[in-house]
């Protein structure tokens, strides 16, 4: 079970438009920040997480050659509005045993639901609604539509997960300022059952008690976590840094990732700020003792989960 980060920037990107800041200067190609997505491959399963506006340059630098589901976190430009270019995935896939109508919001979107698996939960398939409006109304032939199966991904649970491949799915409800985001968690047993996992959970400011625990009970050995970490300066509807180590403090992966950086810093510069500051969270500078790691990811960063 492996995640590549495919995109580990803000709203804006990095470089920023019209930017002329170190960090958007910079050649380091670890500055460069497309929007934040990642891909999530068992060897036999391909999904992707969001698919902001970069997302046809991330998938052929990703070299993706076909697709099997697509997972959103939540509804907003940086991570929907590529959703047009699943067309060249979808084009062929056909109904089959996941397409059923659950709601009255099912009953609308899955009027054209016989193409890739696209998970949202309610608020985000609104989204996806309003901004491709076109995809579910009868238009003038030519130009294509992406074919999507929409699924409320609140029809899953850690007692219902998605299964997907290999791979065990369990949404973790999480909150951007006052707008619902989901998390993911993927689980998978080893040759000898143990199982592990890799949590994504991006683009949030609060996440609950009950959450964390949804992750604690069904985590194994938590590989990477990849969390939101917006900047130092908290932020009304992401993490700033100092929450992204206390949420890793309550999960306590291997290997903890930030993500969604904004242009404020280098990745050295984020990576000094870490260490510096890593003694304030005890058992997470216990785990980088012990060969783990607190430090910000990067496009193309690829986590594989021993599995």
């Amino acid at each position: 079970m492996k995640l590549t980060i495919m995109g580990s920037g803000t709203s804006h990107g990095v470089p920023v438009i019209a930017c002329d800041c170190a960090v958007c200067k910079s050649t380091d190609p670890h500055n460069n920040r497309f929007r934040a997505s990642a891909f999530v491959n068992d060897g036999e399963t391909n999904i992707v997480i969001d698919v902001g506006p970069e997302f046809r340059l991330q998938a052929i630098r990703q070299g993706i050659k076909s697709l099997d589901a697509v997972l959103l976190t939540h509804g907003h430009a940086d991570h929907l509005h590529g959703l047009d270019d699943i067309r060249i995935f979808s084009s062929t896939k056909q109904k089959d045993g996941w397409h059923r109508q659950t709601t009255v919001w099912d009953s609308i979107f899955n009027r054209h639901g016989d193409g890739l698996k696209v998970f949202a939960d309610y608020h985000a398939k609104k989204a996806v609604m309003a901004h491709f409006d076109y995809v579910f109304k009868k238009t003038q032939k030519g130009g294509g539509k992406p074919r999507m199966d929409l699924w409320n991904i609140e029809e899953f649970s850690e007692k219902n997960p998605l299964k997907l491949g290999s791979m065990s799915i369990i949404p973790i409800p999480m909150m951007h300022g006052t707008l619902p985001s989901t998390g993911y968690l993927f689980t998978k047993p080893d040759s000898t059952g143990q199982i592990h996992s890799i949590a994504y959970l991006t683009d949030l400011n609060y996440i609950s008690d009950e959450s964390i625990e949804i992750i604690n009970r069904n985590k194994g050995i938590l590989d990477h976590a990849i969390i939101d970490g917006l900047r130092i300066k908290p932020h009304s509807t992401h993490f700033g840094f100092k929450q992204t180590m206390e949420c890793a403090q309550k999960i306590l992966p291997v290997h903890t990732w930030f993500t969604h950086l904004t242009h404020d810093l280098s990745h050295d510069d984020v990576q000094k700020y870490i260490e510096e500051n890593l003694p304030e969270f005890p058992e997470l500078e216990k785990i980088v003792k012990n060969g783990g790691s607190v430090s910000p990811a990067y496009d193309t960063l690829e986590l594989t989960s021993i599995s």
